[in-house]
This record gives C-alpha cells, structure tokens and sequence, in this order.
C-alpha cells in the first residue's frame, strides 16, 4: 500500500501514490487535515471541542466516534488512523504531511543552522495554509484554522528573511533577491524588507528597479495604513538616486539565527504512537449525516 501524504501548506490535498483520494464529507477532511498538521496524538476532549463545543461530553464522543468510522472509510487504509481511548493520531509508518515535514526540518535547523534546512522548509509552502478550505458553522475549528494560518505563515516569513541575510552575508545577491522579493509577495507592508529589496537592487546594479521598489513601497503603505515611509526609507531612496549606493558597495547582513519567531517554542517530536494504541477498534457505524 503507497503511502498516504497530505498537503497543507496551500491548497489541501491528499494522496495515494499518484491518485487524489477523495474524502467526501467536508467535516471528516477537516477532522483529518486536524490530526495531520503535526502528526500527533491528539486527545478527543480537544476533537470533541473543536468540532462539536456546544454539545454535551457524550453526545460529541459519539459524533467523534461516528466521524472517525466515516473517515476510516474514505481512505485507503483503515489503519492510517490510530484510536485511543482518550488520544487520536494518525499513524506515521502509513502517513506523511508536508507540514509535519517541515515541522521537523524547522527542528533540525534549530539543533544544526544551515541553509539547506531553510530552503527545504520555504520549498514546501504552495501557498497560505489550507488556502480556500473553511468548515461553516464550525466557529470553533475556524478559530482554530486562524491561527495555524498566522503561525505557518511566520514560519514561512522568517525562514525566507534568514534566506536573504544568509545570501547577502555570501554576496549571492541575485539569490538574496529573489527571497526578498518573495517574503514581499505575502507580506507586501513590511517596510524593512522593501528596504532590502532595494538595496539589492542597487547592489545588483539595477538602479531604476531600487527606485521603483520605494514607490510600490510608498503606495502600498500610503493606501493600506495611510502612513508615509520612515525618515530611513526616504534616505535610502536619495542615496540610490544620487548614485551613492552602486554594486560596488557591499551589504552588511542582518545576523539572525533564530527560524522559531519571537515568542513561539520548538516543536515537538512526535511521541511513539504504540503507547495510545488501542486495543479495541472504534465500532463499525456508519457516520450519520
């Protein structure tokens, strides 16, 4: 049996070998796409939350159970899903995610810095996590989407921004540039990045593209924030066009060695799935619409 992989990093997606493999029910994608973001155990008082909050301790566990059944149903081995009595994970030796995938390289890049581990982690973003997928009349699970959203596009951000220092610290900076410009095409308000972008510019000889990167810069902050560029923007602006910044100036780098944002922990290896594995399977009903 060929792997099952889940892409969440974009667009959702899953696999079986080369043929999509349709889960028809949209609550029972969003059960799954739950427990493939990292691959772990996850406890069924928190499942039963997210998708039923309103509804009593018993009622949601048996709608769990229901939902559970139905997705071990939908895809191609009923043993892609592990059942506890209180914890539910899917199991690793038969399911991959790319964003537990990249999970773990953010951990090896934190034990071990090197570029390698960045452009692996910024080559499995598609686009913004579960870009264009919603649960209606899940207020609970769409709380929950918010903020893995905001997370892995910091993730993204970050590793893009380590990127263009690490490259600009090589003089690489035809490669630094097109990370910046990169980062910009998610985040097109960061001011500091534009300021690299067009000091890459510049260093890269490209004189009218620096200049045109401060007017894309001061429109976008000029009609989303209704604020001017900084005092240091409008400088960098004068210097490139009066010529004082020239390939020949070498850029200093940024030294930032930290892919885990600001107030974010590492994450967490997966625990060994045999110690929640039941005994028992979940009872065979079928889901009730």
């Amino acid at each position: 049996m060929s792997q099952l992989r889940i892409y969440l990093l974009g667009p959702p997606a899953i696999y079986c070998g080369d043929k999509m493999v349709s889960v028809p029910r949209r609550q029972a994608r969003a059960l799954l796409f739950r427990l493939a973001v990292r691959m772990r155990p996850t406890p069924r008082e928190h499942l039963c939350f997210l998708f039923w909050p309103n509804q009593s301790e018993t009622k949601a566990r048996r709608n769990l159970t229901h939902l559970l059944t139905h997705l071990r149903r939908a895809l191609p081995d009923c043993d892609d899903v592990i059942t506890g009595d209180d914890l539910v994970t899917l199991n690793p030796e038969l399911v991959w995610s790319d964003s537990s995938e990249a999970e773990r390289r953010i951990v090896h890049y934190g034990q071990q810095p090197h570029d390698n581990a960045l452009e692996e982690v910024s080559s499995l973003f598609r686009g913004v996590f579960m870009a264009g997928f919603s649960l209606p009349d899940g207020a609970e699970f769409e709380n929950w989407l918010l903020l893995e959203r905001t997370v892995w596009e910091r993730y993204y951000l970050r590793a893009l921004e380590l990127l263009v220092e690490s490259h600009i610290d090589k003089s690489m900076y035809e490669h630094a540039l097109g990370y910046a410009q990169r980062y910009l095409a998610v985040n097109h308000l960061d001011e500091e990045m534009h300021c690299r972008l067009m000091e890459l510019y510049a260093a890269t000889g490209n004189r009218a593209a620096a200049l045109q990167q401060y007017r894309t810069c001061a429109d976008a902050l000029g009609r989303e924030l209704g604020i001017a560029p900084l005092q240091e923007t409008k400088a960098l602006y004068l210097t490139i066009m009066n010529g004082s910044l020239t390939p020949a100036s070498a850029l200093e780098p940024r030294h930032l060695n930290m892919l885990i944002p600001e107030g974010h922990v590492y994450p967490l290896s997966p625990p060994d799935v045999e110690s929640i594995e039941s005994t028992t399977q979940e009872p065979a009903l079928a889901y009730a619409a």
